[in-house]
């Protein structure tokens, strides 16, 4: 009976069993979706360059699209005033629409040596050196919006133009191209768009440069810098680039100079990127204009007396004569027998304190700030007559008010003075007012002498003044 009961349980739990495992026949699919991938877009930013040097195409700073890493834009080692060169360079981005900006840099400005012609122009070159040169200030640039022919046509805008040296010494200079809110090929905000391909020219003279675009041809690049682009039947000049070239006023301070700078160029992608900005740059210190160079107003003045008490001639007591450019032509003895340079300066006469007199005169630059740039920012034209006469010396001083605080930047300076600011007073960048006080040692000189005669004070680094 129990071997029954066995063998009846062991059944009912095998159909147990049987029963519980036909739950897994319920109905399914499976589908498989195999390799997803995530792979990334590129922003690929190529260059190529097509360089004239004073009319003639040139292979030592051409080449063919590449990613750059010797190439360099201009390499130049023998310039002479008047030299000039173009490029165009060419942009190319794949893939992807980005945005484009550059930076200009410059990295060096330097006085290698002061050889004979320079001393002669330049008496204050005594110790050359690093960052002491006047190349980068007289090498102007000019930079637009190019079709592709390297010739500055009507239409094509150009987005910079002035010498270098207007820049701070190893401080890149951004140049916008295209960001959100600029675009110098379309004039309108936005990227530039995936496989198209921008230009960019760049001329330089070694002097000052103009404007003087051909006429548009409409037909792409069919003209070339070494062409007779203005039809005038010589082929390769400025003007058949675009623009014009003088190096006619420069002289020899220049000679033996030398600068380098590097040039970059950087592309970021647009998408997902609306608000995307270059750096905008700080308004640099700018290398002077001429007109813009002199002081223009006389804010104060106190002139003191003759070393024998006496008052200074009427005819160098007008202080208006110490405004504007200079009459004297900056050689270390004056030619006084030109009416011109007789009558064109301000003696400032020696400090006395019975009566008080200062010996001194306030200057305004009223139309920009003089600022501290590369090299030298201000520089004194003083008269000496003669062929030998002791030095007369001023001490100068800067500030920002008419009250000051004051700020020494020239100590005992005498005759034509070069002055960098930065050199005695670092914590100043920039200045209205110039006070010259009269610090002559009153022994060296006979009777009737008069201190320094002051012809004109001139800002070789300045800024525009806002309102």
């Amino acid at each position: 009976m129990k071997k029954i009961l066995l063998s009846v349980t062991m059944l009912l739990f095998a159909c147990g069993a049987l029963a519980l495992g036909s739950t897994g026949a319920f109905f399914s699919d499976t589908e498989l979706s195999s390799g997803n991938t995530f792979s990334a877009g590129a922003i690929d930013l190529k260059i190529d360059n097509t360089s004239y040097y004073n009319g003639v195409a040139t292979s030592t700073t051409s080449w063919t699209l590449a990613d750059l890493t010797i190439e360099k834009f201009f390499n130049f080692f023998d310039l002479k005033p008047g030299d000039y060169g173009e490029d165009t360079i060419s942009l190319h981005v794949d893939t992807n629409d980005a945005y484009l900006c550059a930076n200009i840099t410059l990295t060096s400005n330097d006085d290698n040596t002061c050889n004979e012609p320079e001393l002669g122009d330049e008496p204050s070159c005594t110790a050359p050196g690093v960052g002491q040169g006047e190349l980068a200030q007289n090498v102007n640039f000019m930079w637009w919006a190019d079709d592709g022919d390297n010739v500055l046509e009507t239409g094509e805008e150009v987005i910079s133009t002035g010498p270098i040296g207007a820049l701070t010494l190893n401080t890149p200079y951004p140049i916008t191209l295209a960001d959100s809110d600029q675009n110098i090929w379309t004039g309108i905000g936005g990227p530039v768009a995936a496989l198209d391909t921008k230009y960019i020219g760049k001329a330089w003279c070694f002097g000052s440069i103009g404007q003087t675009p051909v006429t548009q041809d409409g037909s792409g690049n069919l003209m070339t810098p070494a062409g007779n682009n203005n039809g005038n039947g010589i082929s390769g000049e400025p003007e058949d680039g675009g623009y014009s070239c003088n190096g006619s006023a420069l002289n020899n301070d220049t000679q033996t100079d030398s600068l380098t700078a590097d040039v970059s160029f950087s592309a970021v992608q647009s998408r997902n990127n609306s608000s995307f900005q270059c750096d905008e740059p700080e308004q640099p210190p700018v290398a002077c204009e001429l007109i813009q160079t002199y002081a223009d107003e006389v804010a104060s003045f106190d002139q003191g007396l003759l070393k024998n008490g006496g008052s200074v001639l009427a005819a160098r007591s007008d202080p208006s004569k110490a405004l504007g450019a200079p009459q004297s032509l900056g050689t270390p003895y004056d030619d006084t027998s030109n009416p011109l340079i007789l009558n064109g300066f301000f003696s400032l006469g020696f400090p006395s304190a019975n009566p008080f007199n200062a010996a001194e005169i306030v200057l305004s630059f009223n139309d920009n700030f003089v600022v501290d740039g590369p090299g030298v920012d201000l520089k004194l034209w003083e008269v000496t007559g003669g062929t030998s006469y002791p030095d007369e010396r001023v001490d100068v001083y800067i500030g920002d008010t008419l009250v000051g605080p004051w700020t020494q930047v020239g100590d005992d300076v005498t005759r034509d003075a070069e002055i960098d600011i930065d050199i005695l007073a670092p914590a100043v960048n920039q200045a209205r007012y110039v006070r010259i006080v009269d610090a002559s040692n009153l022994a060296l000189f006979e009777a009737t002498a008069d201190g320094y005669d002051l012809d004109a004070v001139q800002a070789l680094n300045c800024i525009q003044r806002e309102d």
